[in-house]
Parts: C-alpha cells; structure tokens; sequence
C-alpha cells in the first residue's frame, strides 16, 4: 500500500485519483478541503463499498484507519492508497 505525503496531494488530486473518506460518522466534524465519496471503514470491511476499480486514495482524521481499509481494499485487488498522517498532517502543516 503506498502512502501519499501531504506535499504530493495536490498533483492526485489534479491527476484525478478518487478520493474515498472512511472516517466514522462522529469523527466527520472536520470538513474535506477537496471532494471525497464517505464509505465508512465498517462497510469496506464487509465488502459492502460499490467502489470502482480506479486508483483510490483513502483518508482519515490521522491516517490509521485509511491504512486498513486500503490493505483490504489491496486484497481485493484495487489500487488503493492512503493519505499519510491523515487529514491532521494537512491541517498541521506535516
């Protein structure tokens, strides 16, 4: 699974690359400065997501639980990177 730093998120975003946000639904206080399509972790879990196979880049408030959810995405044979340190790396600065 590879991991997109914070510096390198704007040339996905122009590239095209889906953005999928997994957080839960208590933790979506924090507003997306780019659009995302929200599949909670459980349901990509379950294979319940209707994702597409195109490169998806996966995000979360601290890059945890994009980690998981792109390795099981990865078994199921997508493309499936993850926002390193998450949605607080872009808000910090890191």
């Amino acid at each position: 699974m590879r991991k997109v730093r914070p510096e390198e998120l704007p040339a996905f975003l122009e590239a095209g690359v889906k953005v999928v946000d997994v957080r839960p639904p208590e933790k979506r206080e924090t507003p997306l400065p780019f659009p995302a399509e929200w599949v909670p972790l459980e349901k990509i879990q379950k294979g319940e997501h209707g994702l597409p196979k195109v490169p998806l880049l996966l995000v979360c408030e601290r890059g945890l639980l994009s980690q998981v959810a792109a390795l099981y995405l990865e078994a199921e044979g997508y493309e499936a990177m993850s926002l390193e340190g998450g949605l607080k790396a872009l808000t910090e600065g890191r």
